[in-house]
């Protein structure tokens, strides 16, 4: 069994809220890479984004994916573009159970809508943009995941960490 647990899914599918009560559930430490990528930059994602571009902070990403993966007994939630590098799939794969969390179209739309902290979704068309994501990243979530559950609007959150914890241990 490997040590660690890494949830992907597109934003809005529930990683960090699910991460924290897998975590409480398994007694591991939790990390969200993103706000670990905050504290270090002292400045927001959409800050990042805007000021020095995705590129830049995909490179935060894989540094702090680097130091806390070589932890053990923790529970991460990543960015939802994780998936793009391959290198932090690479380094995931080997060190944690990676779980998918294949969250809706309508679903992740309905809990994004609002949220202006979402850099990718700072367009005319917020929907049209997450169906064009979703559509570039679903395969890669799919092959880079050691399990997958499925999430939509009607979904309970402790029926996802049971499923998640389940299969995990059993894994």
């Amino acid at each position: 069994m490997k040590e660690n647990i890494a949830l992907i899914g597109f934003m809005g599918s529930g990683k960090t809220t699910v991460g924290r009560a897998l975590a409480k559930a398994l007694e591991m430490k939790f990390v969200d890479i993103d706000k670990e990528i905050v504290k270090l930059e002292k400045r927001s994602v959409a800050e990042i984004f805007q000021e020095n571009g995705e590129e830049y902070f995909r490179e935060l990403e894989r540094k702090i994916i680097d130091k806390e993966s070589r932890d053990n007994n923790i529970v991460i939630s990543t960015g939802g573009g994780v998936i793009i590098d391959n290198e932090n799939i690479k380094k995931l794969k080997n060190t944690s159970f990676v779980v998918y969390l294949n969250c809706d179209i309508d679903c992740i739309f309905e809990r994004v809508k609002n949220k202006k902290h979402r850099p990718l979704l700072n367009v005319d068309d917020p929907y049209k943009k997450i169906v064009e994501l979703y559509n570039k990243r679903e395969i890669l979530y799919k092959i880079s995941c050691d399990f997958s559950v499925d999430i939509n609007s009607n979904s309970y959150l402790y029926d996802t960490v049971e499923k998640i914890k389940n299969k995990y241990i059993n894994s």
